[in-house]
Parts: structure tokens; sequence; C-alpha cells
């Protein structure tokens, strides 16, 4: 009867210190940390915006072209022609306007997919992180039940031999401390499996200590969010394309052209300048053009659409998810406090008989599996802040 006592405070000592130990390894590594070695590890192969096969000029629009003209005459004293032309198409005023915007979207495009990738990568990081931390901790509480029942079983073995307790007791503790070690084994795995992970992710085999993030505060704002961005971005870069492509920016032709006239009585060279200058003002497109911007209008709002929706329903359920947490880590907390003192209470009631022990060991697996729910709810209410701030598109 003492042993069991002991163990039962040993019990709440062990507990005790369950809900204070870390359960991270010992590392100095902050989230920022792993998300830049996640970064830093996985940047082979990305394309940056000089990387392109296609090259543009800042003042032609084309390739420039030559001609080459020969007239002969038929007549014995008449005159033969040869004209040689170099034809310059020069980018319109409109034209070099949609070149510079079209140039500094593209660095924008490029700076917001680099935070779109490392919002990204701090999902699979968050992802990685919570679930050890979750397996971990629960691996941790049946640890702390193993240890429990292994030192009831030696106990009640001790009782058997001694013919002072059946074998009813025994294989009762038994049972629960083979449960106990699948458990166990269920859980190590999936917090080693989720350590791989994030050593695959960032190439580091320790985790960070500290993985809560700073609570929210303002209004939700998803103007900021990167693919939000990348699609306005997007648009924008599409509605300079149509415009660049469109008949307001058909480009200027400059021609310098040499001609020979050859001649019985004289030969004359001539030289000369040509400018063919749209007249844009009449701001006349083809239709073409048209239906492409319509297209592309009508895409764009509808994904955007799609997607402010998709994440506000996000935000919403996280929202609702998080108030839940709060209301059920009060009731657990509760719950564990008065399993706590049931368990007081059991020390005092329990007698010899063998209905009375197994009540005893229960009451004993029920305070473990009650503070580990609190524990396990406790932990699941910073996921859920985690995963509030990667739908809202805020990276570690």
């Amino acid at each position: 009867m003492a042993t069991i006592f002991r163990l039962g405070a040993v019990l709440l000592t062990m507990l005790a210190s369950a809900a204070t130990a870390s359960s991270g390894t010992l590392s100095h590594l902050t989230l920022a940390d792993a998300v830049a070695a996640a970064e830093q590890r996985h940047a082979g192969g990305i394309p940056s915006v000089g990387d392109t096969p296609y090259q543009s000029s800042s003042w032609l629009a084309a390739l420039p072209s030559v001609g080459i003209s020969y007239l002969g005459s038929d007549e014995n004293e008449g005159t033969d022609e040869t004209e040689l032309s170099l034809n310059l198409p020069i980018k319109s005023v409109a034209g070099r306007k949609y070149d510079k915007e079209l140039r500094l979207l593209a660095e924008q495009i490029e700076a917001t997919d680099g935070q779109r990738r490392q919002l990204y990568l701090s999902g699979l990081v968050r992802e990685a992180l919570w679930s050890h931390r979750i397996a971990q901790t629960r691996g941790q509480y049946s640890e702390k039940k193993i240890a429990l029942l292994e030192g009831l079983l030696e106990r009640q073995q001790s009782l058997f031999e001694a013919r002072s307790a059946s074998r009813y007791s025994m294989l009762l503790i038994r049972q629960e401390l083979t449960d106990a070690r699948i458990g166990l084994q269920t859980f190590q795995w999936e917090a080693e499996a989720w350590q791989r992970r994030f050593q695959d992710l960032t190439g580091i085999s320790s985790l960070p200590v500290n993985i809560t993030e700073a609570a929210l505060s303002g209004e939700t704002d998803y103007s900021q969010h990167p693919q939000l961005r990348l699609l306005d971005l997007g648009w924008r870069r599409q509605q300079a394309v149509i415009a660049a492509t469109s008949g307001n920016s058909t480009p200027w032709t400059v021609a310098l052209t040499a001609k020979q006239l050859d001649n019985p009585q004289f030969d004359e060279n001539q030289y000369g300048l040509a400018v063919d200058i749209p007249l844009s003002v009449f701001d006349i497109s083809s239709e073409s053009s048209r239906a492409d911007w319509q297209e592309a209008s009508r895409s764009y709002w509808q994904t955007r659409d799609e997607l402010q929706m998709a994440l506000m329903l996000r935000r919403e359920s996280l929202a609702g998810e998080a108030a839940h947490l709060l209301r059920q880590q009060v009731l657990m907390e509760e719950s564990a406090t008065i399993s706590e003192q049931l368990l007081a209470e059991t020390h005092s009631l329990m007698g010899e008989n063998e209905l009375a022990r197994e009540i005893w060991v229960r009451r004993i697996i029920n305070d473990i599996d009650k503070r580990a729910d609190a524990a396990i709810n406790k932990l699941r209410t910073g996921q859920n802040l985690a995963m509030t701030r990667q739908a809202l598109g805020i990276p570690l």
C-alpha cells in the first residue's frame, strides 16, 4: 500500500515538471533562421529578372532592315537607278513608356514572388515544428504513464508472488502498460518523421525551442498578401503588354536612303531621310487588342474574387477554431484539477479488493490523460495562431 502511495506522489511530481519542461531540442535557432536556411537550401535553379533568352532595345522596336533595288532603263540614253535604304523601326513615345512600366513591373513581380516563396516555406516550417511539438509532448506523457505503470506492475508481481493479490490486477496493469507503449511508439515515430521533414526543408537537425509567434493586432488586411499582390501585378503587366502591342504603340519608321542615277550624260548620287510617324492621336486599336483586354480582365477579376474569398474563409475558420480552443482550454484545465483531486480521494478510499485496485489504476491513467489533453490543447492554440499568420500572408 505504501508503495502505491509513493508512486502516486512521484506521478504528481512528474506531471508538474512536464507542464514546464521544454519540448524542443536545445537550440538557439529562431524561426527566421529556419526559413532563411530553407530558402538557401532550395534556392538553386530559380531564375531572376535578367535570366531570359530575350533582349530588348531601348529605342529599336524591331530588327532593322536593308532594302536594295535596281531599275535599269531600256533606252540607249536612259538612266539606270540603284537604291540602297536602311529602315529603322523606332519605338514611339508610348512604346518607350510601356517598356519602362514593364521593366518596373518585372522587378516588383520578382520581389513579390520572393515573398510568396518565403511564405510558402514558412508554412512548411510551421507545419513541421508544431506537428513535431505536439507528437513529442504526447510522447512525453506516454513515457510518464509507462514509468508509473511499470512501478505498479513490479509491485503487483511482488504481491502476486506472495499470494497477496490475484493475476487480475497484474494483467490489468500489463494491458494498460502495453497500450501505453504502443502509443509511445506511435508518437515517437510521428515526432521523428516531422523532425526529418524539418531537416529536409532546412538542412538543420536541431529544432527551435521557442516556436510561439506574436499575437495579431488590428484588422485583417489581405491587400499585402503575396498571392493577391502577384495577381494584381500580373494583371497590370498584362494590361501593359496589351497596350504595348496596340495601335497606339505603333513604332515610327526612319529610312536612310542612298540612290545612284547612272546616265551616259551624267552620274548623280542622291541621299535622303524619310520618317513615317503614325497618327496615334486618333486612338484606334485593333479588335483583337480589345478582345484580349476584355478576356484578361474577366479572368483576373474572377480569380481575384475566388482567391480573396478563400483567404477570408480560411481566416474566419481559424478565428473560430481559436475561440473554441481557448474555451476548451479553460474546461480542460478545470477537468485536470478535478482529476487530481479525485486521485487524492482515491488514495484514501482504496481498499485491497480487486475492483478498488482497478479503479485506482484507471484513475491514475485518466489523470495523466487529462493533463496531456490540456497540454496538447494549449499547443494547438499556438499552432492555430501560426496558421492564422500564414493565412494572412505573414512569413516567419
